[in-house]
């Protein structure tokens, strides 16, 4: 497929990659492979601090297009591969694409997201809808099982019992119940969804380290099984981070009032290489 069905583009630091494929945004393998070929290109540009993730018109995503009947489902994942040794669906490609960059990811969330347009915005790292967005797990109304490594991220936004509520019973759930439940950070009016998103980006792009930035989304992502663990983890990472260049100046800057000036953001990052940090 072309990629003028995911576009790009790159302003001061902060990428927006939009979802713009008729209709209603589906989500296929070929879309998926655009999606993860895209993110791999922008976290490889040493220029990009952020990326925002929406989509385009009124509908973020509506997942699986359908409209082939009732074996849509099944014939689009035979198409993609499925069963052929080490396959892994479009959705979770799509998440494991976002895990691995080495700068955070905004979904703006502009309206519905739905199935694995549902289940792509869980991966990332801050979450903002429209008041007339709706979210939707139909997985189990359509036969088959939620995607996208949603059964991970889902049960860690909101809590097992609510994760078990929606996934179970595939039902709709309205801007409202999810900000409430913590599965976005803001719900604002349709039209203000994207620049607030593209504001937060741009505060992170021009305030923040890029390295301490890599290596603090490293350690929320590794979901340490106690405290314990956490803080040996926080522990080598601060040790590391303090030796380098940006602490000093980080501190410098606040207590100058200027804007920090920290070194460019190297495109090998601690998402990607372990407990190293550039």
């Amino acid at each position: 497929m072309s990629h003028d069905e995911v576009v790009d583009s790159i302003v001061d630091g902060v990428a927006t990659l939009t979802l713009r494929r008729p209709s209603l945004n589906v989500l296929d393998g070929a879309v998926a492979d655009a999606i993860v070929d895209t993110l791999d290109r922008l976290d490889a540009d040493a220029r990009v601090r952020a990326v925002v993730l929406t989509g385009h018109g009124a509908t973020f995503s509506a997942g699986a297009d359908l409209g082939d009947g009732p074996g849509s489902i099944r014939d689009g994942i035979a198409a993609d591969g499925g069963g052929l040794p080490g396959y892994q669906e479009p959705a979770g490609r799509v998440t494991a694409a976002i895990a691995r960059l080495g700068v955070p990811v905004v979904a703006a969330v502009n309206g519905d997201a739905v199935g694995g347009g549902a289940t792509i915005v869980l991966a990332a790292d801050v979450r903002f809808a429209a008041d007339t967005a709706r979210f939707a797990f139909p997985f189990t109304r359509l036969g088959v099982c939620p995607e996208g490594a949603s059964t991970y991220y889902l049960p860690r936004l909101v809590g097992a019992g609510v994760a078990a509520d929606w996934m179970l019973s595939g039902r709709l759930v309205d801007a409202a119940e999810a900000l409430r439940c913590g599965l976005v950070s803001r719900v604002l009016p349709a039209a203000d969804v994207l620049p607030a998103a593209l504001a937060w980006a741009g505060e992170l792009a021009a305030r923040t380290s890029p390295v301490a930035v890599a290596r603090t989304r490293a350690l929320l992502r590794a979901a340490p099984a106690t405290a314990e663990e956490a803080s040996v983890s926080e522990s080598a990472a601060i040790v590391q981070l303090v030796a380098g260049s940006d602490c000093p100046e980080g501190v410098a800057a606040f207590l100058q009032r200027r804007p920090p000036r920290f070194a460019p953001r190297s495109t090998v990052t601690p998402a990607r290489e372990g407990s190293a940090v550039r």
